[in-house]
């Protein structure tokens, strides 16, 4: 149980809905397989059910980090807003790179029990852990260096 707040009653019954269905057509364990296997694209199918569990687990997730419903729900009204169909502002282009340096290598690993375990195998080795060193000196340069309590510690 996470604590007595509804932002977290919502969001298991987000987490049941979306599973509830399956359970009941007995489709739950189906899609196990990984996606676009063998291959180095997915099937416009693939990547549709990909997107949307994506967007479904950031729905949830909205409500898991939210302090408490009316912050969620005005969370939810601003992505759903008017400026959703503006041109978004253009983050700066070294961020971008990085977004989605992650994302080929997450990609790339998809196969793998993680997602480097491919990358840079027959690589020699100072090439391959100097790849190791950057990941680490990106992770290093964006992560959150304010002190944030545990959110467990909350309850």
């Amino acid at each position: 149980w996470h604590g007595a707040n509804w932002t977290f009653l919502v969001w298991g019954a987000l987490n049941a809905l979306y599973f509830l269905p399956l359970m009941v057509t007995g489709r739950n364990r189906r899609h196990l397989d990984i996606i676009a296997q063998g291959r180095r694209l997915p099937s416009p199918g693939e990547l549709a059910r990909l997107v949307g569990t994506f967007l479904l687990t950031l729905l949830a997730w909205v409500f898991f980090r939210a302090q408490n419903l009316g912050h969620a729900l005005q969370y939810l009204r601003g992505i759903f807003s008017a400026s959703l169909f503006h041109p978004m502002e253009i983050q700066p282009l070294a961020e971008l790179f990085m977004i989605a340096f992650f994302i080929a290598m997450e990609w790339r690993g998809r196969e793998q029990p993680y997602a480097l375990a491919a990358l840079g195998l027959r690589w020699p080795r100072l090439l391959r852990w100097s790849l190791y060193a950057f990941i680490l000196f990106l992770i290093g340069m964006y992560m959150q260096t304010e002190e944030t309590p545990f959110i467990y510690f909350q309850f």
